[in-house]
């Protein structure tokens, strides 16, 4: 009977719509975990159509700024590139990144920005150009840190990442 056939085909379609419901479901909560990933040294956190970014190299430093009141147990230098892929901004000339903000020691206390001796600076940097730059950043806790960072992109969305650091 023709009737009793459409039904089973209902049935069929209904079930493979659930399927597929749960296949998205799936990989829409990946999704929502991939955006905080982490990186180490090397690693390159890509957003796409947006920005590449990779901590190229730590080194500690031994001398401190005799200007800073602070006595921090470590000062590191993290020299890191940006390349911009397609990040566009009225306010901005470009992609600018920095990475002294959401220092983390080893201890779980915030790190800071330092007055350090830097040699390359971020710079505003167009669709297709990348920069090297460094950041000067200090610990309470010597040791491995992770650097917390989040920006917008282009189109008003937050995006973060973890760069781990194992020095």
């Amino acid at each position: 009977n023709k009737i009793e056939q459409l039904e089973a085909q209902i049935v069929e379609m209904q079930k493979t719509i659930d399927e597929l419901q749960k296949q998205l479901d799936e990989a829409s909560a990946k999704s929502h975990t991939t955006s905080q990933d982490s990186y180490k040294i090397g690693e390159p956190y890509v957003v796409e159509n947006q920005w590449k970014i990779t901590v190229d190299s730590v080194e500690e430093v031994s001398n401190r700024n005799e200007f800073s009141e602070k006595n921090p147990a470590a000062v590191y230098l993290v020299t890191y590139t940006y390349e911009n892929l397609g990040y566009d901004d009225d306010a901005m000339n470009g992609l600018y990144i920095s990475l002294e903000d959401g220092i983390v020691d080893s201890f779980g206390k915030m790190g800071y920005s330092y007055p350090g001796d830097i040699s390359m600076y971020p710079q505003e940097t167009p669709v297709g150009a990348f920069c090297q730059a460094q950041a000067c950043i200090v610990v309470d806790n010597a040791g491995d840190f992770k650097i917390n960072f989040y920006t917008y992109d282009s189109n008003g969305q937050k995006q973060s990442a973890i760069f781990e650091i194992n020095v």
